[in-house]
């Protein structure tokens, strides 16, 4: 897969596109903020990122649509995708066709046709790439995935940022997501590591699950025949107590009887009387209302009672104090002449018997009270006679009704122990259903253990054999020998590229670290990797070194991978940090330049057309051949976006 161009669409519907030659040495050098960087931004986001990572500014203003153009072998693949207004987006046009395909002159008419998982599979199925599985790490909570375009890319490009790094290697390594990966599919993409041998892995994988499953449920059945006896044992005890089984029955104490015993429980039917038990419920309930008139009954009486016998205590006192008060007046006959009778006037001294000028109205006055007092008192007597006869009668009734409700007492205490015993019947039959369930477990796991535990023990076997072929499969085409001889060969050829580069530890052999995803040289002192090695120059020459080295593999061994590397500012060790134009510097190391392009234009020559390199840079070599990669130079006002191009809102205004 090469790149034929990479273009940008207006709101006006004009196309800035950049051509390439594929399968060539590709250089589009220019100043600082031409949008050189962004082409690799554009390129990813049109193979199929959903996350955007074009700068915002001047080209997400003025930019409608983004394309790139791709070929394989006879055919083209041209795919465009809308700029977004958020920083996410799925959607996408596909265009596949010959090698006349060409981008639209504008992009007037198009429409989304496609999204981002339509580009991936159309892009697997152009590289060649296998259905192959990559199983998760062990210990990892990750999914396992299948390999595609989309892993195939990370390859391929070595931003701004990436490229002069000592802590990544690879494009977007330093995500969470994207390391364990890069790590996942390496193996498959430089071929140490093919469909085949992920097919054994799998079955080798799950072979050892199977027997692992397998061995536990032997473990567990074994175990369960060996507490069998004892569970019968307890089964048949309890079916002795509950009344079940006969404690007088010799079959009992005999293992060999214990199925039939266990068959007889099982079949065991209890009677059940539900209209006893409908009928003595009633009755106690009827009991139960009639207890509670009797003692409202009783409550009524005793309240009658009590109230009589306050009123008989309150007329007590009274007819006391009217016997004291009569008493009291009876004295009024001392005043009375003896010859005056008591009806009489009181009209003479009582003393001389003197006729008294006026009667003493007084002693008349007196007089008739005392006789009222006797009356009131003779009335009070024949009131107390009635209270009393009252209160007898109500203590009669009393009586009767504490006997019915001694009786009502009795027939209930009765019925409750009828209920008791019918309930102590349910609760019987509830323990019998129960031990019945038991019994049938019991049978039923019986039954398995009898007829599975040598299935198991054959399962365990055949499950062995298999474990066996498959782990002889396995290390005939053993994937980790395969990467270890596949990572000696990069290696050389990293460690041919970084002498190419006169790089720090060059004399020594270098090593792709295919776990930790880094770079190192090995001296006698042991591992110097990338994190440790010194100066960016090193940095950037070792990145080149190993990327190229990767793709000479892929395309030597006929990988199914892009056959592009596009690489951005791999020169900006040796200028200053804020050069606008590296052509115009002078105090640039433009021998360690010159060797840099020297090396990417020899492994194109040596790979003849295979692999496509694409640098964006600030450096303008004036040799011939690199003049003759140049394909644009963003120089003198000309940039990826033209000045005059209007943004999304000023189109929109004109319009």
């Amino acid at each position: 897969m090469h790149i034929v161009s990479v273009g940008v669409y207006g709101h006006h519907g004009q196309l800035r596109n950049v051509d390439f030659k594929p399968g060539g040495l590709n250089i589009l050098t220019g100043k600082s903020k031409t949008g050189k960087s962004a082409l690799l931004d554009i390129v990813e986001f049109c193979l199929g990122r959903d996350t955007v990572t074009i700068p915002t500014g001047v080209i997400s203003d003025k930019a409608a649509w983004y394309t790139t153009l791709l070929q394989f072998a006879d055919k083209r693949v041209l795919i465009l995708r809308p700029n977004p207004e958020s920083a996410t987006t799925n959607r996408a046009v596909v265009v596949l066709g010959d090698r006349t395909l060409v981008a639209p002159a504008t992009s007037e008419g198009l429409e989304v046709n496609a999204d981002t998982e339509v580009v991936k599979d159309v892009l697997t199925e152009h590289l060649g790439i296998d259905r192959f599985t990559v199983e998760p790490e062990q210990g990892s909570l990750r999914n396992p995935f299948e390999v595609s375009s989309k892993q195939a890319i990370f390859f391929s490009f070595q931003n701004q940022n990436e490229i002069a790094n000592r802590a990544v290697l690879f494009h977007r390594q330093n995500e969470p997501d994207i390391r364990p990966t890069i790590r996942g599919v390496l193996p498959y993409f430089l071929g140490a590591s093919t469909p085949e041998q992920s097919a054994i892995q799998r079955q080798l994988l799950q072979a050892r699950r199977s027997l692992q499953r397998i061995q536990l449920e032997l473990r567990t059945t074994e175990a369960d025949l060996g507490q069998q006896g004892d569970r019968t044992f307890q089964i048949l005890r309890s079916a002795v107590s509950l009344g079940v089984l006969d404690s007088q029955d010799e079959t009992i104490t005999d293992p060999s009887q214990a199925r039939l015993l266990l068959e007889r429980i099982r079949a065991y039917r209890v009677t059940q009387d539900s209209d006893t038990t409908s009928e003595a419920g009633a009755r106690q309930a009827e009991l139960l209302d009639e207890g509670t008139v009797l003692r409202r009954r009783l409550q009524e009486l005793d309240d009658q009672i009590g109230l009589m016998r306050r009123l008989e205590a309150e007329h007590s006192d009274a007819t006391s104090e009217l016997a004291i008060q009569r008493d009291r007046l009876s004295a009024i006959n001392v005043l009375l002449p003896r010859r005056v009778s008591e009806d009489g006037p009181a009209s003479s001294c009582p003393l001389c018997e003197q006729e008294l000028p006026h009667p003493d109205e007084s002693v008349q006055s007196l007089q008739q009270l005392l006789v009222d007092l006797d009356g009131r008192l003779v009335a009070s007597r024949g009131s107390q006679a009635r209270r009393e006869s009252l209160i007898e009668s109500l203590g009669e009734s009393r009586d009767r009704l504490r006997e019915s409700l001694r009786e009502n007492a009795a027939d209930l205490n009765a019925a409750a122990v009828q209920n008791q015993e019918l309930a102590n019947g349910r609760a019987q039959r509830e323990q019998i259903a129960f031990l019945q369930g038991r019994v049938s477990q019991e049978l039923e796991r019986g039954v398995q253990v009898e007829g599975g535990l040598e299935e198991l023990r054959s399962a365990e076997r055949r499950v062995r054999g298999q474990l066996a072929r498959l782990e002889e499969l396995f290390e005939a085409d053993d994937p980790t020998e395969n990467m270890k001889r596949t990572m000696d060969g990069v290696g050389e050829l990293i460690t041919l590229y970084a002498r190419a580069l006169q790089l720090e530890g060059s004399e020594f052999p270098a090593r792709l670290d295919p776990a930790e995803l880094t770079v190192s040289y090995v001296r006698p002192g042991g591992r110097v990797p990338l994190a440790r090695m010194g100066s960016a120059e090193n940095w950037v020459g070792y990145h080149l070194a190993t990327h190229l080295a990767l793709h000479h593999w892929l395309v030597t061994h006929d990988r199914p991978t892009p056959r592009f590397l596009m690489l951005d500012q791999p020169t900006q060790a040796f200028f200053p940090e804020e050069v606008v134009d590296a052509a115009e510097d002078e105090d640039a190391d433009w021998a360690a330049v010159r060797r840099q392009f020297e090396l990417l234009r020899d492994v194109v020559e040596t790979l003849s057309g295979e692999l496509q390199v694409i640098v964006c840079d600030h450096a303008n070599l004036a040799d011939d051949w690199f003049q003759d990669a140049v394909v644009d130079n963003w120089r003198n006002g000309v940039a990826l976006i033209p000045s005059d191009w209007p943004t999304r809102d000023e189109y929109q205004r004109k319009a």
